[in-house]
Order: C-alpha cells, then structure tokens, then sequence
C-alpha cells in the first residue's frame, strides 16, 4: 500500500458491495474503476453516482489498469467475471476477495461449497498469480467502512497464500475503521471464515436484526 495516492483498485462488479468497498477505497484517496459487463448501463451510472471521481471499464480493462483488485461478484458469477478479467491482468496483484458461496436455488440461502473447498479457494485457482485475500465477507456491506456498531467494533477474519499481500489488506481495514484483522492462515482457510457468514445471515433472519458483527475476545497479545 506504499504510494497509494498513485494506486487504483478495480472493483470488479457494481452492486452493493462494490459500491460500499468502493467507498472506502476513494475515501482513502485510491482511484477507483468499476470493471462490469455494461460501463455505460443504469446500474453502473448508479454506482459511478455514489462514488464520486470513479470511472468504468469492461472487466479486462479495469483489471489491467488496477494494482489492487476487489471481486464484488456473486459466487454465481466468479469464473464468468474473473475469466473476463484475464487472469494475466491480475497476476502478481492483490485481489481482495470478499465473495461467499452461497445457493439461492431454493429461495433461502444454503452454503454451495464446504469441509473441502471454499469460494477463496476457487478465486485463486481462477487467479493462480494473484495474491488473493479472504476478507469483508461477514458483515453487511453498509459496514464494511467505518463498522462502528453500538457494543464496539468487530472483527474481521482473513486469509490468503500471501503475508505481504494479507499486511497490506490489514492496513486497507485499519484505514476502514477496523480492528487489526485476525489472521487464520492459508487461502484454505476460507473454509472456515465462509460459514460464518451462513451464521450472520441465519442469526439476521431468525431476528430480522441485520446490523451484527463477530468479535474475538480474549486474544493473544
């Protein structure tokens, strides 16, 4: 994150999610490029509408001109968007993957993957070269910026292949307003923080309480 007034990040997708960590990237003084299917479509001069200053491209573009990118896309449609976005174009980068494998198939939400594999897992294979990082997949995206909820702040559980890769991604979440995030290994450790979504989301809809968080107590110092 050295130079990052000069730095750019794709947000490949524009829906919310895209839009929140879109947010928090401008905020920090990043240029911000949305890659999608439509640069010029309604939902895309939506996003561009809430983030001042950001531009569009198509996926390939956005994440050639990027050196940090963020895969805002439904589990749905990870491979169709990051093949569109050329993994030569991200390899070496950091790609932030806040992505959970989720089956709405029946109308209610259901874990699609698990025990053996995980969404994290299937970005980087996607993205052999890039330096993928688990992050921001458990908690609503109206607070993956500043996620100053009424009993404190929570924390954020990540993973990755790459120390440097997930150091830089601690200091995105610190400049986010968090906690200094809790670092569970390995890429392959997706399949442990991707449940925990399933939780926030089943604890949202038996209390129809959506603003919650994880936190760890007692950690090591």
């Amino acid at each position: 994150m050295s130079n990052q007034q000069q730095q750019t990040v794709a947000i490949l997708g524009n829906g919310v999610v895209g839009v929140a960590l879109a947010r928090g990237f401008a905020g920090m003084g990043l240029r911000v490029v949305f890659g999608t299917r439509d640069a010029e479509g309604a939902k895309t001069r939506e996003a561009l509408a809430a983030v001042p200053g950001a531009t569009a491209a198509s996926f390939a573009e956005a994440a050639r001109a990027a050196s940090i990118a963020v895969v805002a896309l439904p589990y749905a449609a990870l491979q169709e968007g990051l093949q569109a976005a050329g993994a030569p174009n991200l390899a070496g980068k950091l790609v932030i993957d806040p992505s959970n494998p989720l089956d709405w198939s029946t109308g209610a939400p259901v874990m699609a993957v698990g025990f053996t594999d995980s969404a994290g897992e299937a970005v980087q294979r996607l993205l052999p070269e890039a330096k993928v990082v688990k992050a921001f997949n458990i908690i609503t995206a109206a607070h993956m910026v500043n996620p100053k909820l009424p009993d404190g702040v929570p924390d954020m559980f990540i993973a990755g292949n790459d120390e440097a890769a997930k150091r830089d991604v601690g200091r995105v979440l610190e400049g986010f307003g968090w906690r200094k995030p809790i670092d569970m290994g390995d890429i392959t450790a997706s399949r442990l923080i991707e449940p925990l979504a399933m939780l926030w989301i089943t604890y949202g809809v038996r209390t129809g309480h959506w603003v919650h968080g994880f936190s760890l107590l007692g950690q090591k110092k």
